[in-house]
């Protein structure tokens, strides 16, 4: 034990006396998922800022009708020429167009001589279509009918959840944000750690120390264990500080708001993940014959990262990862997003939360002694 911790602090000491892994350690986990978050933010709210006024005309339409295409932002045309407006429309110019006949009328229910409106609109452009939308329901709901739906205006007949949808979006974008972020500081440090000390020869020469070799590998392990704890608590505070105005700028009704034993359990997920990750890490390096090849090698375990997200992020997909049930949290590093995700979601247990710790603790548990076991190979420890 006491060669671990020998070990442990050699590989800390250099770490922290680094500037360059320091800044690593310490801020680039919070920029990544903070300046992400806030460019996101910043994205969402230039988005109302520069969305502009739909540019709709109305010819010959009724005194009685002046007041309803006012609301949706449809002006009176200053000109009658029909086609240089369709013109302006089919060349996105404009959006949409409304054309009442001369002699129009609003007929009795049961009439045959009912007038017919035109509405001319393009389907390619985005605001146009939902004008022409929200102009259709308008006029459906004016004409007669033998019964009428959803006709009480104090009640709410969606019953989408934003907040909830919110939640479950920033919940998958963010925790995929984190990992990275730790994957990211961790990846070069494990290449160097192990690969490397084998590629400049340092590697033979603490091999040849009295200490034995498994405690060798778990103590450069241990060295970057704690160096993700470090970037996963940078992490979690860009993340915590950057929620409440991601929410806000996607129009979340409520301010997004967690206890502190909310914040303690994504602090778990994210350590507890970050363990496998580095253990995978730690197993790449010793198999890799130097830095080059460890660091190629790595990025692919990127994919563990996202593919949950990626996974989650369709209904359909959703649904079924939904019906594995407790198997999502017997799955390391997925276990972790798939906590991280309940926990934003405020559906988070006590349970869950501890058989993730316990899969995660285990997964690392056993690949550090994968690694301390690649380290009684000399074929494997001399490259």
């Amino acid at each position: 034990m006491r060669d671990i911790f020998t070990v442990a602090r050699k590989e800390l000491r250099a770490f922290f006396r680094d500037r360059v892994i320091l800044m690593q350690m310490l801020i680039l986990p919070f920029v990544i998922v903070f300046g992400y978050s806030m460019l996101m933010t910043s994205m969402t709210e230039g988005e109302k800022d520069t969305s502009p006024a739909a540019e709709a005309y109305s010819i010959g339409a009724p005194a009685e009708f002046e007041d309803i295409l006012s609301e949706l932002g449809i002006k009176k045309a200053e000109s009658n020429d029909t086609d240089a407006l369709i013109g302006k429309i089919k060349s996105k110019e404009a959006d949409l167009l409304v054309v009442f006949p001369d002699d129009f009328k609003v007929a009795e229910p049961g009439a045959k001589d009912i007038s017919d409106v035109s509405i001319y609109y393009n389907s390619d452009k985005d605001s146009s279509m939902e004008l022409f939308t929200q102009l259709s329901m308008t006029f459906t709901s004016m004409q007669p009918r033998i019964f009428t739906f959803n006709s009480d205006a104090d009640t709410e007949y969606n019953l989408f959840d934003a907040n909830a949808f919110f939640r479950r979006f920033l919940a998958s974008i963010l925790g995929m944000m984190v990992f990275m972020a730790v994957f990211m500081v961790c990846m070069n440090l494990g290449a160097n750690s192990v690969a490397g000390d084998k590629e400049h020869g340092f590697l033979n020469t603490l091999l040849i120390t009295p200490a034995k070799r498994s405690s060798i590998a778990i103590g450069k392990s241990a060295a970057i264990l704690v160096v993700a704890v470090v970037a996963a608590i940078s992490a979690s505070v860009g993340m915590a500080l950057a929620m409440p105005k991601l929410g806000e700028s996607m129009g979340m009704e409520e301010k997004i708001s967690y206890s502190i034993p909310d914040y303690a359990m994504i602090l778990l997920a994210v350590v507890t993940g970050a363990f496998v990750l580095v253990a995978i890490l730690m197993i790449v390096s010793s198999l890799s014959k130097d830095v080059k090849q460890a660091t190629t090698i790595s990025p692919v375990f990127m994919l563990v990262i996202m593919i949950p997200s990626m996974l989650g992020s369709t209904d359909s997909l959703a649904s079924s990862i939904e019906k594995l049930g407790t198997v999502n949290y017997l799955i390391p590093v997925w276990n972790s997003m798939t906590l991280l995700k309940d926990i934003m979601e405020v559906n988070a247990s006590a349970v869950n939360v501890l058989l993730t710790c316990i899969v995660n603790i285990a997964a690392a548990a056993l690949g550090l002694f994968v690694v301390g076991r690649l380290f009684e190979n000399e074929k494997i420890v001399n490259g």
